[in-house]
């Protein structure tokens, strides 16, 4: 009797340990995406659906979205569960999502960054086999928690140096960053737009152990309609596939029938930048005014409160499901344009290869200018203050050192008032 009771116990521990485990052996971890902070201005407000005028701070008390902060002020705690709401509102799930959110340091010229806590393949019900997919879209493709009580399904972090603006009202300052926005885009990256595509040296790979691709990879495909994850295609690591993801011709492939959209440009630039390649949305992104969420690069003054088509649209084919009244034919009557391109400052020639000129003859508060030039990625390579601009506007600036590519150049002048104009070096 003694040792059948002591097998049926050690059945029971091996079944709960099973329990816990089955899904470790197909798991990995991706790197974070991040959002690149700019100086440039567009100061415009994407309002939220119609559907969504009377969302209020704070969560209710059915939601599925439960958060853990780390650090959190209150002010921002208010705008994190107002941006919830608006996620809430458009996609559904059956199982709980756990949020980990961290107030901290970012490198300077990271906004905030996000992702899914973990990746899991070939589980029981699992769409496409030998595909990765996050955590949280398993557990509503299942309708079972995986994660425990304490564990998060999406981490995402805030730079708690940067100047944010906490309010939900879309009327973001120039001098700020819109909170609300980014709490959308990360949470954006934790839900699936991520994944394991990664190049060095000019060779890609997918970035685990088992060399294969995440869900959102698997529906990347070039400009000949080919998937770039492919591996009879395209091996894995290659330069071929290295070739494919600084294309600047990738696209999301959705099966959804929606007449707005057909192609969903993903951000492919020629020269391959961790945590923004790939897994951001759009081919053109050193413009502002695209009024798109998971832009690579967020810009002070914007406010965008609506998810947008786009976004949804990818998500509807990762697996979740989203609410389609959320999916407007025509969004022309969303944006709002609150600030005129300044016109102010002229920068020439461009394109240039080594010396660039700032006309600043039509820039007020002259009495001195700081002049900066950035990569994409936000690092600075050049950075210097005119003091005798009212007597010389016209300054010109050596730039024949830094590589080929396009740059940021910002002027702010006396009043902290900031022009960024694209460059682009030969």
């Amino acid at each position: 009797m003694k040792r059948t009771l002591i097998s049926i116990l050690c059945l029971f521990a091996f079944y709960a340990v099973f329990s816990q485990t089955e899904l470790t052996e197909d798991a990995a971890i991706a790197e974070s995406s991040v959002n690149v902070a700019l100086d440039e201005i567009n100061q415009s407000f994407t309002p939220p659906a119609n559907k969504m005028i009377s969302l209020k701070s704070g969560q209710s008390p059915d939601s599925k979205v439960i958060i853990r902060y780390f650090n959190f002020p209150n002010e921002a705690i208010q705008a994190f569960e107002y941006a919830i709401s608006i996620w809430e509102k458009s996609i559904t799930s059956s199982v709980q999502i756990h949020i980990h959110a961290y107030w901290e340091k970012l490198p300077n010229n990271q906004l905030a960054s996000g992702k899914p806590a973990i990746f899991y393949r070939n589980f029981k019900g699992a769409p496409e086999p030998d595909v990765y997919y996050p955590i949280s879209l398993v557990e509503e493709i299942t309708g079972k928690e995986y994660n425990g009580e304490d564990e998060a399904d999406i981490t995402c972090s805030f730079n708690n140096t940067k100047p944010w603006y906490f309010g939900t009202d879309g009327n973001t300052p120039d001098s700020q960053y819109d909170f609300v926005t980014s709490v959308l885009h990360e949470v954006g990256h934790g839900l699936g737009i991520s994944g394991f595509f990664s190049a060095e040296d000019g060779v890609a790979k997918f970035n685990n152990k088992s060399n294969l691709p995440s869900i959102y990879d698997f529906f990347v495909f070039n400009s000949y309609n080919q998937r770039i994850s492919d591996n009879t295609i395209f091996p894995v690591p290659s330069t071929a596939l290295s070739n494919e993801l600084t294309s600047n011709s990738l696209f999301f492939n959705h099966s959804i029938d929606f007449t707005e959209i057909k192609n969903i440009s993903v951000y492919a630039p020629t020269t391959w930048l961790k945590g923004l390649s790939i897994y951001h949305l759009g081919n053109d992104q050193t413009k502002s005014g695209s009024n798109e969420l998971m832009c690579a690069h967020a810009y002070k003054g914007e406010a965008i409160h609506n998810i947008g088509n786009q976004t949804l649209l990818v998500l509807a084919e990762l697996g979740w499901t989203i609410n389609p009244e959320m999916l407007i034919e025509n969004q022309e009557d969303l944006f709002e344009d609150r600030m005129a391109q300044n016109k102010s400052l002229n920068v020439y020639p461009n394109p240039f290869s080594g010396t660039l000129v700032f006309d600043c003859e039509n820039v007020e508060n002259q009495n001195s200018v700081e002049i900066k030039v950035m990569d994409l990625t936000g690092s600075t390579v050049y950075n210097e203050t005119k003091y005798d601009t009212q007597f010389n506007p016209k300054v010109k600036v050596d730039l024949s050192n830094i590589k080929p590519g396009i740059y940021l150049a910002s002027l702010t002048d006396s009043n902290l008032k900031t022009i960024t104009k694209r460059i682009i070096k030969n």
